[in-house]
């Protein structure tokens, strides 16, 4: 199976679903992909208050969903998720198949990252598009390797690490990256937030990567949507060379012991 993917770095306005959610409604529409990848609270603007807008973000995710059927495209987009009074950062991964939401287990809580309101999640999700498998992570999760590699041994032929990562960070995820797709054997698209926002410049550089952690395609910069092609054959085959997945040891308790 092949699909194509759309990195959609783009600006959303702070503090406006309702526009954000026509920026992915136009996108849907005007891009040549399958599956749409948007980053890191981008529905409401990362760093915008939001746990007054429940009743607007959920009528926008109903809105983005139902285009996806209509379209019978697939839209992985940031989003706050709200469960009674608990607010989670999330990532919603919207489709034909079901939708499956994916909330933010590691939050930032140091310097300019730090992230108050939010309830830290406490398991993995996989979103489908046609029976592929996308595994999620929300930026600083990535720094976590077990996320990923978890939804990778559970069949999953892309990853997503929707962020909000600023300059400063650059080089960390520079390095990062290409490991978690390497070590994963497994299609890694990094969405990043780019311009200024909540006081940080968020560096953009979104990418696509192979298995083997080379870059298919990048964003550079600036704003824009770059497309990149997973396929299961190619896949396969790189799972063949690198047999990290296949040789993991399930029969080892790898829970961490005290000594």
């Amino acid at each position: 199976m092949r699909v194509d993917v759309a990195l959609c770095q783009y600006v959303p306005v702070p503090g406006r679903p309702e526009e954000n959610a026509r920026t992915v409604m136009d996108s849907i529409e005007n891009l040549d992909a399958d599956v749409l990848l948007f980053p890191e609270m981008f529905l409401t603007g990362y760093g915008s208050p939001c746990s007054d807008m429940r009743e607007t973000v959920e009528a926008c995710i109903d809105g983005i969903s139902d285009a996806c059927r209509r379209s019978d495209k697939a839209v992985a987009i940031g989003s706050p998720r709200y469960d009674d009074d608990t607010m989670y950062n999330s990532l919603a991964f919207l489709s034909p198949d079901g939708d499956r939401w994916y909330d933010k287990a590691h939050l930032a809580r140091f310097g300019v990252y730090a992230e108050t309101g939010f309830e830290a999640g406490s398991s993995p999700a996989i979103g489908y598009y046609h029976g592929m498998g996308f595994g999620m992570c929300i930026c600083y999760d990535v720094f976590f390797p077990e996320i990923l590699h978890g939804c990778s041994l559970n069949g999953t032929s892309l990853n997503i690490c929707a962020a909000a990562s600023a300059t400063q960070s650059k080089p960390f995820l520079d390095r990062i990256l290409p490991a978690r797709a390497l070590e994963d054997v497994t299609y890694t698209a990094f969405i990043n937030n780019v311009g200024d926002m909540d006081g940080l410049t968020m560096h953009g550089c979104s990418r696509g990567l192979d298995p083997f952690g080379e870059t298919l395609a990048s964003c550079g910069t600036s704003e824009g949507a770059v497309t990149f092609t997973v396929d299961d054959d190619v896949l396969e085959k790189a799972r063949e060379t690198r047999r990290h997945l296949s040789d993991f040891r399930s029969d080892v308790d790898w829970g961490i012991q005290r000594f």
